[in-house]
């Protein structure tokens, strides 16, 4: 079995890695030896992500481009491949929470940013991705799912649910071909997480969010960071096609 020991010297690619829990999970896995390459579409908030991250990996990088775009996304991964001969983890993190509008009043292009944003652009990524974990005979994708895809969460949209629910889909099915090339594809379903983000979408419901939650707080982006972390460990080596639910006991299965 062709599996290293730990992420050190490791190439990971970290979608949406600028911000939240995409930039939780790019700090965490160059904090265990993994160079890191972070996409992303604000240049200035990359900046200060890539200074961030390299802190404890000086060859963290981030690069420009909209995980939804097909050119983006192939320009990119053509500079990571350029630079480092490997890639061994994709975090799909590209996406984000978006407020909750009813049916009717949810335009078609709005249902597709929504989409694109929170889905296309894990099938992008891992569609660059795959060719080169399957000639090494090793690679970890880890995709960031919702507990809004796992029951009906009112608050979150109906496009954002769909794609969280649609992205659990993707983690299977992925899992299935790429099982037989050394490769695993997981998932993780956070709850709601502390961030500037939330406390706008939930500012006038959080005494009724937090009841619903066992554990009675939010999570941190560095919690969620830490099932990323595990699922792209070699430790999670016989784990593939699996989602881990991390939200205080508000979704249990």
């Amino acid at each position: 079995m062709n599996r290293p020991a730990s992420l050190l010297g490791q190439v990971a690619v970290v979608s949406g890695g600028t911000a939240g829990i995409g930039l939780a999970a790019a700090e965490r896995l160059a904090g265990e030896g993994a160079r890191v390459a972070m996409l992303g579409r604000d240049p200035e908030r990359g900046a200060a992500a890539e200074e961030r991250v390299r802190r404890s990996s000086p060859d963290a990088l981030f690069l420009r481009a909209d995980a939804a775009s097909r050119e983006d996304v192939q320009a990119a991964f053509g500079q990571i491949t350029a630079r480092w001969p490997r890639l061994d983890i994709l975090v799909n993190c590209a996406g984000g929470f978006t407020r909750a509008d009813p049916l009717e009043g949810l335009a078609e292009a709005e249902w597709d940013r929504i989409v694109d944003w929170n889905l296309k652009s894990a099938y992008l990524c891992a569609q660059q991705a795959a060719p080169t974990m399957k000639k090494a005979g090793y690679g970890r994708i880890v995709n960031v799912s919702s507990v809004a895809g796992r029951e009906g969460v009112l608050e979150a949209s109906l496009a954002y649910s769909a794609a969280k629910a649609a992205m659990q889909g993707l983690t299977r099915r992925l899992a299935a071909e790429l099982a037989p090339h050394g490769v695993t594809v997981n998932a993780v379903a956070p709850g709601v997480v502390l961030s500037r983000r939330a406390v706008e979408v939930h500012r006038h419901r959080m005494e009724k969010v937090l009841a619903a939650i066992p554990m009675g707080r939010t999570a941190e982006a560095e919690e969620v960071a830490d099932a990323i972390w595990y699922l792209a460990s070699p430790g999670a080596s016989y784990i593939t096609g699996v989602t881990i639910d991390v939200n205080g006991g508000r979704f249990m299965c």
